[in-house]
């Protein structure tokens, strides 16, 4: 329709303009080439606008004849780019696919129709790798450095191959580069750090660590607790190398960061007392037992006060404990605390819950502590058998010290930074506990009382009338079913110990 109306249009307009020509009066007199001319006025004037007419549709013509040939070959160049897109999109499915055949076909389309190496050494590369030819892809990735539009995506391909190859060292300086070029990657930053754990670079791995929360590529929280965990892994190499001003240093600083990460804590608090500064330590520990009661956290501070009386001892177990009274730590060291001052019937009833919850070699060793203060060996002798054959408890460090390998720190602190724990979850539910009738059953005196073990109940009942201390077995020890004959009131703690330490391997 609008085609039509401007037809219509032009012709009105022509009609208009050749009578408008045609009625104007008068002549217009000129002379060329020796001719005269006298056409009249509007002829002229018609006559000089289809002239220019004619002449720009010529100069139109002709511009377009002489732009033809460019024409075509932009054409065809479109085309081939069109057909070279094309093919770089379906070799790079095939490469998803795992079809290298198909991969190296579309590769070769790509690489003749697209005159830009970048689009296509990616494509080739990878189809090479799916072919098997390493060198091709090598070649393809190393020309891809020399762009800055694809180096990032060459830096990753050399290091896949590298690390496919085991030449981590090659690795690490690819992921590097790659990290500096883009701070934001989170392959190049989960490369260079897991290289930096497994290399034992600590402080390089936390410098890394800390430009990876400034990109958001880690929660503030959880790179926190990675420096933290670093920092120890770091205080642990100092100490081990007898720098100990570094180590200690490194430790505190790793509490501030983390207070809940122990490790730190025990170490900061055996170097202090290495120092001769035994009363900061002990409010270190505390503080740490506040925020995370731990075995040991309650090992180091009991080891504060071996050498005190027995109601300071007591009274730094009742400390301790305060510092976290709901935790299953502190309950134990409250019956612990009774168990130390002799009162064997208060401290078997604080040890009752914890032995149907899922209790560990710890809490009957305590047990049989009690029972064999109250009542003598023999009715101890149930609680050593129960205590031998009781799981370990399993945290790290319930022994009261930290000994990680490089693989073991490698562990730690991605589950310290990731989860916030010294251990991953175990594999299997403890076994359950007693119930309350076994518990009556295995500690009711009448089963205990036996003429022939008095010997027996003497060791394990009293000390000495010259210190008066009282018997406590290690809650983390295990315990030997029989005492040798030889035993008495001087030598009882030994033959305590030896006798929990050969109890498991006779089980």
């Amino acid at each position: 329709m609008t085609r039509i109306l401007i037809f219509l249009l032009s012709v009105v307009f022509l009609a208009g303009a050749f009578t408008l020509f045609a009625g104007m009066d008068g002549r217009i007199e000129a002379e060329a080439f020796g001719q005269k001319f006298n056409p009249p006025t509007g002829i002229a004037l018609g006559a000089v606008i289809i002239f220019v007419g004619f002449l720009i549709l010529f100069t139109s013509l002709t511009k377009d004849l002489m732009g033809l040939p460019g024409k075509i070959k932009a054409r065809n160049a479109e085309i081939r780019r069109t057909r070279g897109v094309s093919a770089l999109t379906r070799g790079l499915e095939a490469v998803a696919v795992g079809d290298a055949t198909a991969a190296q076909h579309h590769a070769r389309i790509a690489r003749r129709n697209l005159e830009e190496p970048a689009l296509t050494r990616l494509l080739t590369a990878q189809a090479a790798q799916l072919a098997g030819d390493e060198g091709v892809a090598q070649e393809n990735f190393s020309a891809m450095l020399e762009a800055p539009e694809t180096e990032f995506l060459g830096l990753h391909g050399l290091y896949l191959q590298a690390r496919r190859a085991g030449e981590l060292e090659v690795a690490r300086a690819h992921a590097e580069r790659a990290f500096k070029l883009r701070g934001n990657a989170r392959w190049a930053f989960e490369s260079v750090f897991d290289l930096g754990l497994q290399r034992g670079a600590w402080s390089e791995t936390r410098a890394i660590l800390e430009r990876a929360r400034k990109n958001s590529l880690v929660e503030h929280e959880s790179a926190r607790r990675g420096e933290a965990a670093l920092l120890a892994a770091n205080a642990y190499a100092a100490a081990s190398s007898k720098d100990d001003a570094t180590a200690l240093s490194e430790a505190e600083a790793a509490l501030k960061l983390a207070p809940k990460f122990t490790p730190a804590a025990v170490l900061a608090a055996r170097l202090l007392v290495e120092a001769d500064r035994k009363g900061k330590a002990a409010k270190l520990l505390e503080r740490s037992f506040a925020v995370a009661p731990h075995p040991a956290i309650v090992k180091s501070h009991e080891a504060l006060y071996v050498e005190e009386t027995v109601e300071k001892r007591a009274e730094a177990f009742e400390r301790l404990a305060g510092m976290a009274p709901e935790s299953r730590e502190s309950k134990l060291l409250l019956a612990r605390r009774r168990i130390l001052l002799r009162d064997w019937e208060k401290g078997s009833a604080l040890l009752e819950p914890l032995l149907v919850d899922r209790p560990t070699s710890r809490e009957f060793a305590a047990m049989a502590a009690a029972m064999a203060g109250a009542h003598g060996a023999l009715c101890a002798r149930p609680w050593f058998e129960k205590a031998a054959d009781a799981p370990r408890d399993p945290t790290p460090g319930a022994d009261g010290e930290f000994h990680f390998t490089r693989e073991g720190w490698v562990q730690l602190v991605r589950e310290f930074m990731v989860y916030g724990r010294l251990a991953a979850l175990p594999l299997e539910d403890s076994p359950i506990g007693l119930t309350t009738e076994e518990i009556k059953l295995l500690a009711a005196p009448p089963v205990c009382e036996d003429p022939a073990s008095e010997s027996e109940a003497r060791i394990l009942s009293l000390k000495s009338d010259k210190d008066k201390a009282p018997i406590e077995f290690a809650p983390d020890e295990t315990i030997e079913t029989e005492l040798p004959p030889e035993a008495d009131e001087e030598n009882l703690e030994d033959v305590a110990a030896r006798a929990i330490a050969a109890a498991r391997g006779v089980s």
